[in-house]
């Protein structure tokens, strides 16, 4: 049985998903099973697929377009490894990744799930940023009130517990990464967070979860799960309150998306939801137009 199963789905992926598959290959980590999902893509993805022939690769093919949380969810339930790394198809994981995810779990039987930081590249592989997190259990438990610091590209976490809670939650189409996270902070478990740049994050014109037609549902499923977040037991204060300062934005940046389609009185109501969450903060956001740059570090939480 390999220790470790590589999750992948990829929908229409052929523009960056040689580069994404290379770089599992490619890991000094070699006790792994690789399962990609071919989510019904009808570009070169599956060509591309037919040119590998290494053993540890897993094919899957979906018989219609599904979500990625189907995808995902339908993966989980075929691998086999102690634990499972997520990688997405247009991202990057260093070789030493595995390795050294894995030596941490295997040190530390506490931790449920750990990660680390990422670089984030453009379309021609330029570095335009990181993703830096904190790499104490209770910073990251904290972010999860008001952001996700856990990028799903660098995760590995243990299989049989996740399977045992059904997998990634089902119900959410856009943030299921951040979803199985705060289900995850429900059980009280421990998060665990590598100092190092192990992956890149790319983004991309083409990102689905960064369509504006999917704005209404991708800020009413962020609502869902902060609306959750804000429920963990032992946040800190300073956590609860930047909870509630992004619930806020969410919220305008939700009643702005119901104006743009034309739906000016749901638009008001979310407005008041926001205004009623954090009055201050919504007054002065609106005052500076920067609903986005109100967190730490000028990062925004996942909208």
């Amino acid at each position: 049985m390999p220790r470790v199963s590589v999750l992948m789905s990829v929908l229409n992926g052929e523009a960056f998903l040689r580069p994404a598959i290379d770089s599992v290959l490619g890991q000094t980590f070699r006790d792994f099973e690789f399962i990609v999902i071919d989510n019904a893509s009808n570009d070169g993805t599956a060509a591309i697929l037919d040119g590998y022939h290494d053993e540890r690769m897993v094919r899957l093919r979906n018989d219609e377009v599904r979500t990625l949380t189907q995808s995902l969810n339908r993966g989980l339930e075929s691998a086999r490894g102690e634990y499972i790394a997520r990688l997405d198809a247009d991202d990057l994981a260093a070789p030493e990744r595995l390795a050294r995810q894995v030596a941490f779990l295997d040190a530390h039987p506490d931790v449920m799930l750990v990660a680390s930081h990422l670089r984030i590249i453009d379309e021609d592989d330029r570095v335009i940023g990181h993703f830096a997190s904190p790499t104490e259990h209770s910073g990251l438990y904290d972010d999860l009130a008001y952001r996700n610091p856990i990028g799903h590209s660098a995760a590995m976490f243990r299989r049989a517990p996740v399977l045992a809670l059904g997998g990634y939650p089902a119900d959410y189409v856009f943030a299921q990464d951040l979803a199985l996270w705060v289900t995850l902070a429900q059980q009280h478990v421990r998060f665990g967070m590598i100092d190092a740049l192990l992956g890149d994050n790319r983004e991309h014109s083409a990102r689905t979860t960064l369509s504006a037609a999917m704005a209404l549902p991708r800020h009413r499923e962020s609502i869902r799960i902060f609306e959750s977040a804000q429920r963990l037991p032992r946040l800190s204060q300073a956590a609860r309150r930047l909870g509630r300062m992004n619930l806020a934005r969410l919220h305008c940046l939700l009643a702005g998306a119901l104006l743009r389609s034309g739906d000016a009185a749901a638009a008001g109501l979310e407005l008041a939801h926001g205004f009623r969450l954090a009055p201050v903060f919504c007054i002065r956001r609106a005052l500076a137009g920067r609903w986005r740059t109100a967190f730490p570090d000028g990062q925004a939480a996942h909208s």
